[in-house]
């Protein structure tokens, strides 16, 4: 089948499905006893039911007692000192043997919505990893992930290892894309002929609330699809006058909708465990259970370190490609900006370099007006048609610029010319004459395998109940309308090509006045302090100078941290201010001689010549990094707050030259700028890590 990428998002049951208030649910799974205590005297103002079968006590009577009926004096007496002195008491499960029911339970607790939350799960039944064996069962797997040659491996290594462990019998690494639409990129299911890897599934299928419980509650567990829920008595709690909050609950019961799912595909119990990466849900790890099957606490937990360990290496997989492609791009943005610098012209178009400036910013085509006058370049969409998306794009930028990679979504119009540009990125170049480049995508026909058919995945029955699909078999679909998306970094280097396109165009319109050229090819035209051409020569000058005389100099790589999100909210306005606040404060705490300049963006340059010892540098970092800090005022009187990540090189240790000298203080930056901002970093092999306040 066929579909345009902008498929309805009004499909029946999607949005009752995204509403349902699951965390309180009102029940938990039978396989345990739920009381939630007000605090500090633990008295019991919640309990569930069940209470009277596996313990015997009635839920009624046990309302407005104190929790140590339940426990008896001595486990009482450990669990209220735990929760007076702040210990962990979900890490480590307190044992609560009930010998005259023959049975033993495990009791863990957590703190929500003003009550403490007590849970007790049966141990009978459970599976096992006991005795925990770290080599097998914690430092192979971790060997394993860490071997693997990419992000793909990794997750099929992972996969395996919670499959082995956990004793399910699937498990998939389930990847959200930019939609939240899951894909399974890998999978451990033994023999079972039913296989789901690279299949998607809707993101109705695990919808916005439950999307944000896996944030806040990592874990969940389902032993049993069959299992009949069990009340927790009161509804409305007396201490909050709300239901009771289930966010952090290991026991909370199911949402109908969802057991009927699992049903429908054949699940007969299941984990699911959330992949966490840069504090972004980026994934689950699923695992499905034909029969009845539960972990143990320790177990579970084996399976989240594990599940977490796998994360943190996904990250570094993604920082550092990351990583590599920003310095591949910085030396093409770098070279595309010299060029620019170097035109004489900028009446005209061709000054623009469209090929090159195609290449760096990953487009097909673009169209454009400059001072007015239309021109394109390797695009075969007129102006005409694009106008309905290039007012949306411009009334959406930032700082100049925006993107989009399914122009349908812009103008239902779109459609026609899709097989020729199906994604655009929109720079901004002036207000008054409106004034703008238009980079364009080609279509990218995908064809995607889902899990059952998307535009089925949820309905509503006569009697107003939500049902999710009944097949979840393989369903093709060939999708149209959309582009690859433009990356970040793309859209990053969008805006300062546009900045350098401003400035560019700026000092053109004043080459009449000397002075302003003068000033303009020497300064940066937002800051006032020198620009990237300048400093290199600048640079220059102090090398040769520190050759000559054999005196110490240093260069700072300073990169502002979170300016993105700030700017983003506040508006380039707000933005601009930050920048140039930033520079005068700069500008006023180095040394009289010291030199100080900005390459563009939110990336400045200090050269520090004369150095008489290495500390003395060290000195100027720590007062910049205490400047840098300090609260400003943004519009409004909105105070904001930003830090800086700082790299530094030194002649002639670190290089012989300018562009030596600041590569190498830009590679100890983005250290820095790993490690979390807010520090400094020598380029040099034995590092000296440094930031505020432990220099």
């Amino acid at each position: 089948m066929e579909h345009l990428a902008e498929r309805s998002n009004s499909l029946p049951g999607l949005a009752a499905c995204s509403q349902e208030p699951i965390q309180i649910i009102g029940h938990i799974q039978p396989h345990g006893l739920l009381f939630a205590l007000s605090e500090p005297d633990l008295i019991v103002r919640h309990v569930s039911t069940n209470v009277s079968t596996l313990l015997g006590m009635s839920a009624e009577l046990l309302l407005g007692h104190s929790f140590q009926s339940v426990l008896g004096a001595p486990l009482f007496e450990t669990f209220q000192s735990q929760t007076l002195s702040d210990e962990s008491f979900l890490a480590n499960p307190l044992c609560v043997p009930v010998r005259d029911r023959g049975i033993e339970m495990h009791a863990i607790a957590h703190r929500h919505d003003g009550v403490l939350i007590a849970e007790l799960e049966l141990v009978e039944g459970t599976h096992s990893i006991k005795p925990l064996e770290l080599n097998t069962q914690i430092r192979l797997p971790v060997t394993r992930m860490e071997q693997a040659a990419n992000l793909l491996e990794v997750s099929r290594i992972a996969a395996e290892e919670i499959r082995r462990l956990s004793g399910f019998d699937r498990v998939m690494v389930y990847r959200f894309d930019q939609d939240w639409n899951g894909e399974v990129i890998a999978e451990d299911a033994g023999s079972s002929p039913v296989l789901y890897l690279g299949s998607r599934f809707p993101e109705s299928d695990i919808p916005s609330q439950a999307r944000q419980l896996f944030l806040m509650n990592p874990s969940r567990s389902i032993a049993d699809v069959d299992a009949t829920p069990v009340p927790i008595v009161p509804q409305i709690g007396p201490v909050t006058g709300r239901p009771l909050d289930l966010t952090g609950s290991s026991l909370r019961s199911v949402s109908p909708i969802h057991i009927t799912y699992l049903r429908n595909m054949n699940v007969q119990s299941s984990m699911t465990v959330s992949i966490i990466v840069n504090h972004r849900l980026w994934g689950m790890m699923a695992c499905h259970g034909a029969a009845p099957h539960r972990l143990d606490h320790l177990t579970r937990s084996v399976c989240e370190l594990i599940v977490q360990i796998f994360a943190s290496q996904v990250a570094l997989r993604i920082d550092n490609l990351a990583l590599q492609s920003r310095l591949t791009s910085r030396k093409a943005l770098e070279k595309y900006m010299a060029e620019i610098e170097a035109s004489e012209s900028r009446e005209q178009a061709e000054y623009l370099q469209y090929p090159q400036l195609l290449a760096l910013l990953g487009a097909d085509g673009v169209v454009s007006r400059v001072n007015g006058l239309l021109s394109s370049h390797a695009a075969s969409v007129d102006e005409e048609l694009l106008l309905p998306v290039i007012a949306k794009l411009r009334s959406t930028a930032i700082r100049g610029v925006s993107s989009s990679n399914s122009l349908g979504l812009l103008d239902p119009n779109a459609a026609s010319y899709a097989d020729k540009a199906a994604g655009a990125m929109y720079i901004g170049l002036t207000e008054g004459t409106g004034d703008y480049l238009l980079l364009l995508r080609r279509e990218l026909t995908e064809s995607v395998v889902w899990a059952g058919n998307p535009d089925k995945a949820v309905s509503v029955d006569e009697g107003g109940r939500l049902r999710p699909r009944t097949s979840f078999a393989a369903w093709e679909e060939t999708v149209r309308g959309r582009s690859q998306p433009w990356s970040e970094l793309e859209l990053e280097n969008a805006s300062l090509v546009r900045e350098q396109l401003l400035r560019s165009r700026e000092a053109y319109r004043l080459h009449k006045s000397e002075e302003h050229v003068r000033y303009l090819a020497n300064y940066d035209a937002l800051t006032g302090l020198l620009n990237r051409h300048s400093i290199h020569l600048q640079l220059d000058q102090c090398v040769q100078k520190a050759a000559a005389d054999g005196s110490l100099l240093a260069v700072l790589f300073i990169d502002l941290d979170h300016f993105k999100p700030i700017n983003d909210r506040y508006g380039h306005a707000a933005g601009d201010k930050i920048l140039k606040i930033t520079a005068n404060r700069m500008r006023h705490i180095v040394r009289p001689k010291d030199i100080v300049g900005r390459l563009g963006g939110d990336e400045f340059i200090v050269i520090l010549p004369g150095l008489k010892l290495e500390r003395d540098a060290l000195n100027v970092v720590e007062r910049v990094l205490r400047a840098v800090e300090k609260p400003l005022e943004i519009q409004d009187g909105v105070p904001v707050s930003v830090t800086a990540s700082i790299g530094l090189s030194r002649f002639p240790e670190d290089g012989a030259s300018s562009e030596a000298l600041i590569s190498r203080s830009d590679k100890a930056m983005y250290r820095v700028k790993a490690g979390g901002g807010n520090g400094f970093e020598l380029y040099r092999t034995q590092n000296i890590r440094g930031n505020k306040g432990n220099s």
